[in-house]
C-alpha cells in the first residue's frame, strides 16, 4: 500500500539542474496525473516561462520545456489542480562563463586590437538597426503618432496577414514582434522596441504591468524564429496574430473600465 502511494504522488523534476540564462530546461512532472491538468505559476512568472505546454505522455509522465531569465538559485512552483509542486534550480549568468576572451590589455600592455574590431561593429551594428527600422516602413508597416496605439496596432496587424504568402517566416515574426514592441512602447512610455527579450521581461515585471504579460510570453518562441530559422505555419502565424490582437483589445478594455471607476 505505502509503494502505490509513492508510485501514485506528484513529483517533478528539471534536466539539467544547472544552466545557463536563456537555456530551455526539460520539465518532468511523474505520479498519478488528472485527465486535464491546470498548470499556474503563482510566484515565478515571468521569470520563469513555459516555452512549451506541458503535456501528458501517458498516465504517469507529463513533460514541457521552460526557461528561465533570472540568474541564481531559481524555485519553480506548480499547481497541478490541488496539488502544488515545488524544486529548485540554478542559473548562471552569460557574463560568468569562460569564453576564452582575451583581456583589453595583454600581459606587456600592448593594445588588444581585437577591442577595437568591437568598437567598429558597434557603429555597424546601429547602422544596420536603423536600416532595417527603415526598411519596414517602407514596407507598409505605419507609425503615425496622430493616431492611438491600438489603431496603428490593428491595422499593421491587419496589414501584417495580408503578407502570408509573401514573406518569410523571418521577416512576418521580426515585424509581429515590432508590432507589439511598437504598442507597448506608445501605451507604457518604455523602451520596448530596442530592449531585447531578456532586458524587456524584468522591466514590464518591474512595472507591474500585469495585461502585457499575455503578450511578453510569446517573446522567446518568436524569438527562435527571428534568430535562430526556427519555422512555423500558416494556421500557428494566424493564430500568434489573433492572441496579440485579442491582448491589445484587452488591454484596451481593462483601461476603459479603470477609467470608468476614476
Amino acid at each position: 500500500m505505502i509503494f502505490l502511494l509513492l508510485f501514485y504522488a506528484l513529483s517533478m523534476e528539471i534536466k539539467p539542474d544547472s544552466s545557463t540564462v536563456g537555456d530551455s530546461l526539460t520539465l518532468k512532472i511523474r505520479g498519478r496525473l488528472p485527465d486535464s491538468i491546470s498548470i499556474i505559476l503563482p510566484d515565478s512568472f515571468p521569470d520563469i516561462l513555459v516555452l512549451n505546454p506541458i503535456k501528458k505522455i501517458n498516465d504517469t509522465l507529463a513533460i514541457g520545456k521552460i526557461v528561465s531569465f533570472s540568474t541564481g538559485s531559481q524555485d519553480l512552483k506548480l499547481k497541478i489542480n490541488e496539488d502544488t509542486l515545488k524544486l529548485s534550480y540554478f542559473v548562471k549568468s552569460v557574463l560568468t562563463e569562460n569564453k576564452n576572451l582575451s583581456p583589453i590589455w595583454g600581459p606587456y600592455g600592448f593594445f588588444n586590437w581585437l577591442y577595437l574590431l568591437w568598437l567598429l561593429i558597434i557603429p555597424f551594428g546601429l547602422g544596420f538597426y536603423f536600416f532595417v527600422k527603415l526598411k519596414k516602413k517602407e514596407e507598409g508597416l505605419i507609425e503615425k503618432e496622430e493616431i492611438s496605439p491600438k489603431e496603428e496596432a490593428l491595422k499593421n496587424l491587419e496589414f501584417l496577414m495580408g503578407k502570408v504568402n509573401d514573406w518569410d517566416w523571418n521577416k512576418l515574426y521580426t515585424s509581429l514582434s515590432y508590432i507589439s514592441r511598437r504598442y507597448m512602447e506608445r501605451k507604457l512610455n518604455i523602451p520596448a522596441v530596442e530592449a531585447t527579450t531578456s532586458e524587456l521581461i524584468p522591466l514590464i515585471k518591474k512595472g507591474g504591468y500585469t495585461p502585457f504579460f499575455p503578450l511578453i510570453k510569446e517573446f522567446p518562441e518568436w524569438d527562435l524564429i527571428k534568430f535562430a530559422d526556427e519555422k512555423s505555419t500558416p494556421q500557428e502565424f494566424e493564430n500568434d496574430v489573433l492572441l496579440v490582437k485579442t491582448a491589445i483589445l484587452e488591454i484596451e478594455k481593462e483601461e476603459e473600465r479603470n477609467d470608468s471607476f476614476s
